[in-house]
């Protein structure tokens, strides 16, 4: 687990963009509520609340939800008024429905199917009804379904903000973000495809004031096609080829109809699940980083339901990985935590950073630095800064689990001689392919390597050394033993205790039926997290329920303290040996040099 940074740390000059000015934010004029309700839709008035309750509290939301005029269950009420239109038509009023739909031969009494490539005849709509039964033996409905099997997101580039702001309603394009989707829908075929999608960033301002952020997406097959999009649409090849098939963009365009009605489908699904993953609403804050930062990604729907699973096998087999502390809203909690004043173990080892610089100089010169496990940053600031004494451009590349930390850590390092290129991954998998091939110096700081056991570090410390050359080096903080009774308060405390209910209640377990016990083992060097089952429960995840007696205790997390020597012992398994060593005085905290053998 990472640590807390100490007060009065110095961070990184923040350096003004380009006029080297002071960025103040200026005094806005509130935004009119008749504003917010005439230009935001329901969705997007329910995801402004939800952010800005995040942000500032719970009370913010009874207020917004009245100034907003958000009504409870707008689409059912919706869905009642049109069941109840259906039922009042007449014969006529049936019939004069069905010739507006250009798949019935009742079309042929509506006079406005007529354009410049003619009239439409039996033919036209003999191959239409024969292609919907066609696509209904291939599972689908209609022309317009479309299901989406994967969404994953490649790539995501924070633009600098600018420095002034402009007056009225205006949009401005904060941010660009890259991905691809496996699709499979009647006007694709019956095979699943793959397309590029490329979405715009873009924040709706309205006298300096945040109204919301939208997302335009635009989707290709090869890098050659134009931007397939709702407002543009320039047909897919897959999609032209049954168009052509079933006669349906011609006499009359039925087919661009359904087609946009498709694209609007995929366009709201990716819309939703970037917005979701790539947390706009703090990632572009005001008080964020104004330099530009660029992020690639592991993001996906099956990649989130590989964790899903992993979620359900810990709580099958009573055991955890540590890093399902970090998903969700676990990430945001340890934010919080590293600004605790309890939490004081990260000022041993940033001292211990800052006290050896000079014999840590030769591994920065000319490297990038991989913040594995970056949270705020704030352990490498001190290494940065050495690198810039020397050195014009420095490379920094965050690497964590959830995009909350990499975009946290991004955003505090404000300066622009520094190139910040952020991966979102789990580098506790195989990493080949996923670094740069330009020397590197690997941090693992804040005794992350401990948070699990002996069989989990070494696999991790081997892992990592498969994507070292000789040229790198890998720099690692662990927390020495002392005695636990001590350390336990550290850990056991409000902040502490709040961080990991956050997950204990994200796996499922009910507040109500456990109680939280953390424990020092001294035998085993180590600080657990227990949950203490109260009474019999069951915990759902999607289809799966997983049963817990009372009695029944599971441990969650541990934490391991070492012994002078245990590091070096680990790293000889890794195929790494300590190149150097350094102590603060009380023997409490060591941090090495691991270099490949």
């Amino acid at each position: 687990m990472l640590e807390k940074e100490p007060k009065n740390l110095p961070l990184i000059k923040k350096v003004a963009p380009a006029e080297k000015k002071e960025y103040v934010r200026p005094k806005v004029k509130e935004v009119p509520k008749q504003v917010l309700q005439e230009t935001l839709s329901a969705e997007e008035k329910r995801r402004m609340i939800e952010a800005l309750e995040k942000i500032h509290g719970p009370k913010v939301k009874a207020k917004l939800q009245e100034d907003l005029q958000i009504s409870e269950q707008p689409e059912q009420a919706k869905e009642e008024a049109v069941r109840q239109v259906e039922q009042e038509l007449t014969l006529l009023q049936k019939i004069a429905q069905k010739t507006k739909d250009p798949f019935s031969y009742w079309s042929f009494l509506n006079s406005r199917y007529f354009n410049q490539t003619g009239l439409l005849t039996p033919w036209h709509v003999l191959f239409r009804k024969i292609g919907r039964a066609e696509i209904k033996s291939q599972g689908f409905e209609s022309f317009e379904a479309v299901e989406i099997d994967d969404i994953n997101i490649s790539k995501i580039e924070k633009m600098a903000r600018k420095n002034a702001w402009e007056p009225g309603m205006h949009y401005e394009t904060r941010g660009e973000i890259k991905g691809e989707a496996n699709i499979r829908g009647a006007l694709f075929g019956p095979d699943q495809i793959k397309l590029k999608w490329e979405a715009d960033l873009a924040e709706l301002l309205f006298e300096g004031s945040l109204l919301k952020y939208e997302v335009y997406v635009g989707f290709k097959q090869k890098e050659t096609d134009l931007q397939a999009t709702v407002s543009d649409l320039a047909t897919l090849e897959s999609v032209n080829k049954i168009m052509e098939k079933y006669h349906l963009d011609e006499p009359i365009a039925v087919g661009r109809q359904i087609y946009q009605k498709v694209l609007e489908k995929l366009t709201r699904e990716i819309e939703t699940y970037a917005l979701a993953k790539c947390m706009p609403y703090e990632i572009y804050r005001y008080d964020r980083a104004l330099v530009r930062s660029k992020f690639e990604t592991d993001i996906s729907q099956g990649l989130d339901q590989i964790r899903e699973q992993e979620i359900i096998e810990g709580l099958k087999n009573r055991q955890f990985d540590e890093k399902i502390f970090y998903y969700g809203p676990g990430a945001e909690k340890y934010l919080q935590i590293l600004k605790s004043p309890e939490y004081k173990l990260a000022n041993l080892e940033i001292e211990l950073i800052k006290k050896h610089l000079p014999e840590l100089e030769p591994y920065l010169q000319g490297r990038t630095i991989y913040d594995l496990g970056a949270a705020n940053a704030l352990k490498a600031i001190p290494l940065l800064e050495k690198q810039m004494e020397t050195q014009d451009q420095v490379d920094y590349v965050p690497v964590d689990i959830n995009p909350a930390f990499v975009f946290e850590a991004s955003a505090e390092i404000n300066n622009p001689k520094v190139n910040i290129e952020g991966k979102i991954l789990d580098f506790t998998k195989p990493l080949a392919g996923k670094l740069g091939d330009k020397p590197k110096l690997l941090t693992l700081l804040g005794s992350t390597l401990g948070n699990g056991d002996q069989v989990w570090q070494e696999k991790l410390l081997k892992n990592l050394g498969q994507v070292m050359t000789a040229d790198d080096a890998l720099l690692v903080g662990v927390h020495l033993h002392e005695y636990l009774q001590q350390v336990l308060k550290l850990y056991d405390n409000p902040a502490g205790r709040e961080f990991v209910m956050a997950t204990v209640k994200n796996l499922g377990f009910p507040e109500n039926k456990i109680e939280l016990e953390m424990v020092a083992d001294e035998g085993a060097r180590q600080i657990k997290q227990i949950i203490h089952i109260k009474e019999d429960l069951v915990v759902k995840r999607r289809e799966t329920e997983i049963t817990f007696k009372k009695g029944e205790q599971v441990t969650i997390f541990v934490s391991q303290k070492y012994e002078v020597g245990e590091l070096e012992l680990l790293a000889q398994k890794a195929g790494l040996t300590i190149e150097k060593s350094f102590f603060d005085p009380k023997k409490q905290w060591e941090l090495a040099v691991l270099r490949k053998k």
